[in-house]
């Protein structure tokens, strides 16, 4: 193990830098203001330390310090902080990261649940073929049929297939047609029996959504511009599982909730480990909400990110 706490972070950065992300050598030394002959010194003592074998495996992840803050801060269970190219590839830096972490945390025959989303989606591209055996996986809610990439059915089926498990789908939409069909659809046994085995997951991954005419369930108009605006002057900030929230964790009143077939957030408290997975300069309040709704306990995020987050809680403290 490095002696040096800021010694090791910059090894494990410069790693994820150039392992993960493909910047060049020359592009890391100016990026961290280093000769490239330093670069190579630094890629050649994480690869004897073991931080790099065929991924990058460092011990806490990276950026170690907004880690350990974002866990003091928030007492979450675990943190993982990576560096950020640029916004344009956070979906896929964080799909990246995600990938890394559940390869390195889930145990063969575990049981993963999953939400939807377009950073989710991005975590199948990069997960590794026969990395666990039998490992399960069950959706969180049902599935969204106008858009295959968000789907849960797809994204959950291809992990399966990726780790040779099975898949466990909740055989209903995401948002039914009427609070009525909701229920309707929850009362059915197979719906009841696939949110129940999700409760009993050992990991569970969700994307977290912002509120806006960037969000994706306006996007796929599930709510138009005029019921987003109306949910942001209710003061929501961000949304999981397609239910809304305030900055202080509050579900925020909304008739779509009423036709989601899927656990709520306020069951997602109840879970072992939910993973949040979120990042952006627009996702700093959705992440703050989901925070303090505790809706997640584990944090997947990008180092500016990390660095708002703790800024503005910080913040509130000070006034």
């Amino acid at each position: 193990m490095v002696e040096d706490y800021g010694e090791y972070d910059l090894l494990v950065r410069v790693a994820w830098l150039y392992y993960e992300e493909g910047l060049t050598q020359d592009q890391i030394a100016q990026r961290f203001n280093l000769s490239r002959s330093k670069v190579v010194r630094i890629l050649k003592r994480a690869r004897e330390k073991g931080i790099v074998s065929f991924q990058i495996t460092g011990v806490g992840s990276n950026c170690l310090s907004l880690e350990k803050k974002l866990i003091s801060l928030f007492d979450l269970e675990d943190a993982m902080v990576v560096p950020l190219i640029s916004e344009e590839k956070v979906r896929d830096t964080l799909g990246k990261a995600a990938a890394v972490y559940l390869e390195r945390n889930l145990k063969d025959g575990e049981l993963l649940a999953i939400g939807w989303g377009r950073t989710i989606h991005k975590i199948a591209d990069h997960i590794r073929e026969g990395q666990f055996k039998s490992l399960r996986v069950v959706n969180l809610m049902g599935g969204l049929t106008t858009s295959l990439f968000l789907n849960p059915y797809d994204i959950g089926g291809r992990l399966a297939s990726l780790w040779g498990g099975e898949c466990y789908y909740v055989y209903a939409p995401a948002i039914a047609a009427s609070e009525e069909l909701a229920r309707s659809f929850k009362s059915e046994l197979t719906v009841k029996t696939a949110m129940k085995m999700a409760k009993l997951a050992d990991y569970s991954l969700v994307g977290i959504g912002e509120v806006g005419k960037e969000n994706t369930l306006t996007m796929m108009g599930y709510i138009n511009l005029p019921e987003t605006e109306i949910l942001r002057r209710n003061g929501a900030v961000g949304n999981i599982l397609a239910q809304f929230f305030n900055l202080r964790g509050e579900k925020v009143d909304c008739e779509l909730h009423k036709r989601i077939v899927g656990l709520s957030i306020e069951e997602l408290r109840g879970l072992k480990r939910v993973i949040g997975v979120a990042g952006g300069r627009r996702k700093v309040q959705s992440i703050l909400g989901a925070l303090h709704g505790r809706f997640i306990n584990i944090l997947i995020t990008d180092e500016v990110t990390a660095r708002s987050i703790i800024e503005k809680e910080k913040e509130s403290f000070r006034s």
